[in-house]
Parts: structure tokens; sequence; C-alpha cells
């Protein structure tokens, strides 16, 4: 942890350095120098990290210093930024307390490379490995421990179940016993929980592979693996007792553990004698990384006696690395699989009432397969009152996609990778995660990407414990509402308002606020706190409160990246947002009305942006930028109405690189308008999602919409003749097609498709639309999926 929060601090003293060096104006050395020494703090801990460890209070300590680095910046930082803003009279004013900021904050980095000069200079704390502390020694021994009881627990609730086992089981079974003379790795991968170690044990322990191999061994590997431990285990599977106990002196059952003196090479030379001349069976149960197999691969001959290594691994990459043959998945289990498995843990073997039947389906359904899930669930309610009521209580929750990605943008967690757009790197990391088997896809959108994702029960807990422990992140509920806490990150689960009147807490050092209790409605006061309390604050989210206006003050929010409100009342964005020369994201309303949102027309200074939605028309006032001023990183514009104003936007080139827009075309006198706008759209060459509201009676003539689109949204058609839908045959990179009538005013149209027409289109949506003629020539609309 301390190794990624002084990466962390450092990239972002980087990019503090290359986007905003005036602010840091007068300390530029000092902040070099405080860069310096975090620097040299992080080789250090990556060179104690290649040998043994380090001990958990120096790791603490300089978690805390790196902390502390980002606060005294981020603090300067918010406080220069108002400074610049005030007036020329103004800064006279203050400049007595300008040069007093200057002193105090060139002291506070000063004192901090001082504490870091002495973690790195007391050689004594970084001497702390286990051969020569013995706190360290223990500090180990006890993590070794809860490593070993974490996984007897998983191992034991895994062995609860054996539902859906009998197939693969047989599957497995087959691939050990076929195969030929060569030593094989088969390997059984699946996310954690789904019972990978139960499969294994079954397939360990039964006759057939008992009777078909010379000898077993059994060895638990885990995230954290040490070979010699490792190669000791199989040395107690494999070793004659007589030969232990000679080995060990006659110390009984330690003697294996006692043989301490041997180096890892020896030990690998003992397996190897104990297995070359025997057809042998090895399981290595949670194998995580490829370097560990390269490691211990050595220690099993290859003696052409049809040797097995049998691997359990939640990662697909490993499995694949250690053997050539395709690993065999464990699936989910299957409805009535699971349903059996809740019923026997929570009902131990009674029928479930006819009145919990519904709702109990319905969780275990959420559970997705996944047995330990299951089997936590059915723990949970097994304890709870029998009723309608009680198991209501019990939800699962499922996270957007895109905000997600966002908000990891905002905190600064993803790192650059060349020229690769942040929102596409945090993806691959989405992904990863999904691959580690960490992550769970919910649902999919339309066009084949990620809509929604979950995290189970039991990680999320795992999450939340090592958050707190790290100081990252804090749940506020009003079981918890008093006591005192100053995380960095602060979820709040309680009324905003009941929150506000109770707590005591310190919230200087919170980088992202998140709401998610009942419905709250934001005034001034709640206002004020927040600009009060969370000076350094990136991410914030209101959730479920309803804000009634948006302060004259908020560009008061230096750091601020990412901002969402929802609201139907907000009708005004002050001109003060234009000071949040951080800001990445904006998300206004979740109520979809006519009534615009007026938006200051220099909005595209903000550099930093990249998404800008509301669910309702932006309307800009004041004049638009005459100068050649482009958005190079703004990605989504949701909610532009359309006018003169957004075509000469479009036309100059202020967003060259938007990949996702939607329209709102005006009610009356927009035709023109918006032919104009579609052909100044040919420009944007990364486009690839359009959508268009209150299109009415565009599509009577043809239209030409730009080649880049492959998702094409109308609403509120009200005619489309055969002309305007020659202007949407032509589009052959169209995927998703999507014609929305108008509730109000349903209308009926022709869909005539000649020959080969749209060749690329897999999603048709049609809504409040009266289909009449329908017609299809060869090969039309191929690869539409059903």
């Amino acid at each position: 942890m301390a190794e990624n929060v002084v990466t962390f601090v450092l990239d972002h003293l980087a990019q503090l350095a290359a986007r905003e060096a005036n602010l840091l104006y007068g300390v530029e050395d000092r902040v070099q120098s405080l860069q310096y020494e975090l620097q040299m703090i992080k080789e250090l801990l990556n060179s104690t990290k290649r040998k043994k460890g380090m001990e958990h209070t120096v790791l603490n300590q300089i978690r805390d210093v790196a902390l502390l680095a980002e606060d005294v910046i981020d603090t300067f930082v918010a406080k220069v930024a108002i400074y610049n803003r005030r007036t020329v009279l103004g800064r006279m004013l203050h400049g007595f307390g300008q040069a007093r900021l200057l002193h105090d904050v060139a002291q506070k980095i000063d004192k901090l490379k001082t504490t870091l000069n002495e973690i790195r200079d007391n050689k004594e704390k970084y001497d702390a490995f286990g051969e020569t502390t013995n706190q360290s020694a223990a500090e180990e021994e006890e993590e070794k421990d809860r490593l070993q009881s974490l996984h007897k627990l998983r191992r034991d609730v895994e062995e609860e179940h054996v539902v859906g086992f009998v197939q693969d089981s047989e599957d497995v079974v087959k691939r050990l016993q076929e195969g030929g003379s060569n030593r094989k790795v088969v390997s059984i991968v699946g996310m954690g929980g789904l019972g990978k170690t139960t499969l294994a044990r079954k397939v360990y322990n039964s006759d057939q592979v008992k009777n078909h191999f010379d000898c077993h061994a059994w060895v638990y590997i885990s995230n954290l693996c040490r070979v010699k431990e490792l190669l000791l285990g199989l040395l107690q599977h494999l070793m004659p007792k007589s030969e232990q106990q000679r080995r060990g002196n006659k110390k009984g059952k330690k003697s294996v553990e006692d043989v301490n003196s041997p180096s890892e090479e020896e030990l690998k030379k003992q397996v190897r004698n104990c297995l070359e001349r025997k057809m042998y069976l090895v399981v290595i149960d949670d194998l995580w990384k490829t370097q560990d197999w390269d490691e211990v691969q050595d220690a099993f001959p290859n003696n052409n006696r049809g040797s097995r290594i049998l691997i359990t691994s939640r990662l697909k990459a490993v499995a694949l690395h250690a053997g050539d043959d395709v690993p065999h998945y464990l699936q989910f289990l299957s409805e009535e699989e699971s349903w059996e498995l809740f019923c026997r843990k929570v009902f131990k073997g009674e029928n479930c009432p006819s009145d919990l039947e519904t709702l109990g389906k319905q969780m275990v359904q959420s559970c997705r397969g996944l047995p330990l899930s299951i089997i936590v669930l059915a723990g949970m309610l097994a304890k709870k009152e029998k009723s309608d009521r009680e198991w209501s209580k019990v939800v699962d929750f499922e996270i957007p996609v895109t905000p997600l990605l966002q908000k990891w943008v905002a905190e600064g967690f993803i790192q650059d990778i060349g020229n690769r757009d942040p929102d596409d790197v945090a993806e691959d990391y989405l992904y990863e995660l999904i691959d580690r088997s960490l992550v769970q896809v919910a649902r999919m959108k339309s066009n084949g990407g990620l809509a929604r994702c979950q995290i189970h029960d039991l990680l999320r807990d795992l999450c939340i414990s090592e958050s707190k422990e790290d100081k990252v992140f804090e749940i506020c509920t009003d079981n918890n509402i008093l006591i005192p806490i100053k995380p960095r990150r602060l979820s709040i689960q309680s009324n905003m308002g009941h929150y506000i009147s109770s707590s005591n807490n310190d919230h200087s050092c919170i980088r992202s606020l998140f709401f998610f209790g009942s419905e709250y409605n934001v005034g001034g006061r709640e206002w004020k706190w927040l600009l009060d309390d969370f000076k350094l604050v990136r991410v914030l989210d209101f959730g479920p409160n309803r804000c009634k206006n948006i302060p004259y003050n908020l560009g008061n929010f230096n750091h601020l990246r990412y901002l969402k409100i929802n609201s139907r009342n907000v009708n005004f964005v002050p001109d003060s947002i234009l000071n949040l020369w951080n800001l990445q994201t904006i998300e206004l309303g979740t109520y979809r009305f006519e009534s615009p949102i007026s938006f200051p027309a220099q909005i595209w200074k903000l550099k930093h942006l990249r998404h800008l939605n509301t669910s309702r028309p932006i309307k800009l006032r004041g004049r638009c930028s005459e100068s050649d001023e482009k958005m190079w990183n703004l990605q989504t514009i949701s909610g532009l109405m359309l006018n003169t104003q957004t075509t000469f936007l479009i036309k100059k080139g202020t967003f060259l690189n938007v990949k996702r827009m939607r329209l709102y075309a005006e009610i009356f006198g927009y035709e023109g308008e918006l032919h104009n706008l579609l052909q100044n759209l040919q420009q944007l060459k990364h486009l690839n999602t359009l959508m268009i509201d209150n299109v009415f009676n565009l599509l009577t003539s043809e239209v030409i919409f730009p080649p880049s689109i492959t998702e094409l949204s109308l609403s509120k058609i009200r005619c489309i003749t055969n002309e305007g839908m020659n202007g949407l045959r032509n589009h052959s990179n169209i995927k998703i097609l999507k014609l929305l009538g108008d509730d109000c005013h349903v209308s009926s149209i022709d869909l005539n498709c000649v020959v080969g027409c749209f060749s690329q289109l897999e999603v048709l949506e049609m809504k409040y639309l009266s289909l009449g003629k329908c017609k299809l020539g060869n090969g039309a609309m191929q690869r539409l999926k059903m």
C-alpha cells in the first residue's frame, strides 16, 4: 500500500508541475526536491520488497508522510488559485498574506523532506527483515496464519456443497488419466468461491485417481508464494515418516519445518528425487502468478511415466502459461442447482415456504450461480426471521460502468500510457479485474460494451476492511455517525441533513465524497458546509439528493474533477464554474424534460473537460469565443441545444475528438439549421454515436450523416419518407439504429431495404412508430441480431 501511495503522490505532483506550474510559483525548487525524496523512498520500497519485507509501522509511516505531502501541496495550490482570482487591488491588500503562505508551505515541505530523510537514512528500520528482527518475523508469521485461516474458511465453505460437480469431476479425472507418458499440467480456472478447491479435492480423493498414480501431494500456494515453504510442504507429503524423523534429528512432527538449512535448489533436488521413479500427481492449489510457477516447475521431473500436475487458479493467463492444454473452466451453478444449495443451507432440508419462494429465487438469481455467494447469502438469511419483510432488506446493487471509469480517471488512479485515452486505459483495468474473476459483468450495452458490473459481498467486505485499515475509504451510516474519522474518501449512507447536524468529523483531507442516503433537498446551508469543509475534494457525487441551485462560488472547489448533481430545479450554472480548471466530468440531472439549463458560453475554456452530460438541453449564454481554441480532451457532449452557436462551435472545430454527442433540436424553426449542422459534423472524424431529439420531419428528405457513426438514435420522428430512408440506407457503417416516434403522435412508416443495405446493422429499435409495409432485399440487415 505504501508504495502505491508514494507512486500516486509522485504522479499527482508531476501533473501539477506540468499543467499548473504558475500555481507553484515561489516553491518550485522545494516541490522538485520533495519529489526527489519521494522517488528515493519509492526505490527503497522496491528494493526491500524484493528481499523479505518491511515492518508495518515503517510502511504506515511512509504512507502517512506521502499523504501529508499531497495535502500540503494541494492546500497551497487551492489558496494560490483563490488569491490569483482577486483583482489587482485585492492582491495588493492581501500581499502580506501571500508572502506568509509561501513561507508556511516552504517550512512544511522542508519538514516533510527532513522526515523522509530520517526514514531513508535510518538503517535500523530498513534492516527490519525477517532474519534480523523478531517483530518483523512475528508479523510475517501472523500474516501467514491469517492467510491460512482465510483459506481454511473458504475451503470449509466450499466443501459444504457438492452440487453440480459430477460432470466436472469426470472431465478432470479423464484429463488426468489420458494424454500419454509425458508430464502434463491440467488446470481448473474460475473465480474465487466457485469451487475450484472443492473440485480438485474431490478429484484428488477419488478412488480412480488414487489407484492410477503411485504417489500424491497437495500444496496450497496463495498470492504470497514462498517457494521454500512450498517445497517443504511437498516433502511432508512425499518423504516417508522415518526419513522425516531422521532428517529432523528425531524432533517429531516438526522435523520437516526444521529443515531450514538447505537452499531452494537443494530442496528442489530432494523433491525431484522423491518423484523421479514414480507416476505422481501434485496439486498446486490457488496459483496466482506465472513467476511462481516458473520458480517451482523444475522440481517436477518429466520422467515419461504419465505424471500430472493439477493447478487451480483464478487467472486464465496463469493456467495457459503453466500448461499447453486448455484449462477446465469451472461453470456457475444452474438455477436449479443454485436453488437446491440455497434451500439446503437456509431450510436444512425442508421446503421453502411458498410466500418466500419468489423473493428467494430472485435473490439466488442475483448470485449468478456462484456457490460461495449463495452460501454467504443463505447464511445471512438463515439467521433472520423467515418473513418477506426481513428478506426484502437484502439487496444486490449493480454498478454503472461509465461513471465508475470516469471517477477512476478523476481520482488519478489511471496511469498515462503513451497517447492512449485515459477512459480506454480505465476500461482495460476493469476488463483485467473481470478476467481475474474479481468483478462480474451484470449487463451489456447493445453495442457490446459493458453497461453494469457487480462485485460479490465477500469481496466488497474485504475491500471495505482493507480500505479502513489503510485509511483509504470510510462508510458512514446512522450506526457509526458519532465515531470520529479522518478518511480521504467518504461514502455517507445516511440522510445528508442528519449527517451535517450530528457529525464532527475532520473533512479537510477528503478527495472523494459520495452520498447514498435518502433523498434530501440541498440548499444554501448544505452548500456552505461543503465549500467550507471539503476544500480538496476531487469527486463529488450527490447521489439521490436534489439541489435547489448551484452557488455562485462553486469555483472555490479548485481541485474538483468530477461533479454529479441530480435535480430538476437547477436551471442556471454560474460563471464561477470556469474557475474549475481541473474539471473533467459534469453530470447534471436524471430528469428528462425540455426546460433548458443555462451554461456560460465560455465553458469550452475548461481544457481538461472530458464529459459534459445533462438530461436537459444546454443553452449557452453570452458570446462564444472567436479564437481557435480546441477542446482536445472532450469525449462526450450530451444535451447541447441545436442553434447557430452550436453550429458555429462545430464548424470552427472546437471539439474535434468528441466521440458521443446528443443534440436537442428546438421545436420550431430548426430544420435549416439542422441540415447545416449535419454538414459540419462531417469533420468530426471520431464521432461514433449521434443522438438527436425532436427530429420531427427531418427524415422527409435525404440526410447525410457522418460516415464514422456506428450508432444513430433519432427521437420524436413524425414522418419518414422513402427519400429519408435513402439517407439512412447509404450509411453502411451503422451497427445500431434507433428510430423513436412521438408517443403523442404515432406515425406510420414503410421500411424498404434494398439489396445489401444496412450490411453492418446489428440492432434495430423502433418505438412509437406504426410499421406499414416492410420489404427486405437479399443480404439486407444480414447481421441483425434477433
